[in-house]
């Protein structure tokens, strides 16, 4: 059986795709993190002291 480069391609995708998706989510948690530890520095450094008292949430991962 032959395989033509498209066939072998689409084969690695898919191969991957599961760990590709993991990675994604866990690029985007911390795009979130970092926006959420900015806007804490920007209110902290405004003198805005509304939103602490909370605990860490735990969030789940991949695998």
């Amino acid at each position: 059986m032959d395989v033509t480069g498209v066939e072998a391609g689409l084969l690695l995708v898919l191969l991957f795709a599961p760990a590709l998706s993991c990675v994604l989510k866990s690029i985007a948690f911390r795009n979130r993190a970092a926006g959420k530890a900015s806007l804490m520095r920007a209110k902290a450094a405004s003198g805005d002291r509304e939103g602490r008292g909370r605990g860490a949430r735990k969030r789940g991962g991949c695998g």
